[in-house]
């Protein structure tokens, strides 16, 4: 789990597009407006919240997973192996 997993979390949740995102300071800007913290608060944030998430399985492996997950398509953005 790194912060670009993150920012994807993030872009999904803001409703920040890929083109969007082409200027760097978009999404940290929509991030700050919305939340009132820079990018790496919010994955300390985040590191800390996602192990508090249900576990799920992974479609690919049979690993478990805590995950954050996207809002429509139902796939993990932000995720840490289950113990």
């Amino acid at each position: 789990m790194d912060i670009f997993d993150f920012e994807e979390l993030m872009a999904d949740i803001l409703d920040v597009t890929d083109e969007q995102r082409d200027d760097d300071d978009y999404l940290e800007d929509k991030f700050y407006q919305r939340y009132g913290m820079d990018l790496e608060t919010g994955f300390a944030l985040a590191k800390d919240l996602i192990t508090r998430t249900p576990i799920v399985d992974s479609a690919l492996a049979t690993k478990k997973y805590h995950a954050f997950i996207d809002k429509d398509q139902r796939f993990m953005l932000m995720k840490v192996e289950a113990s």
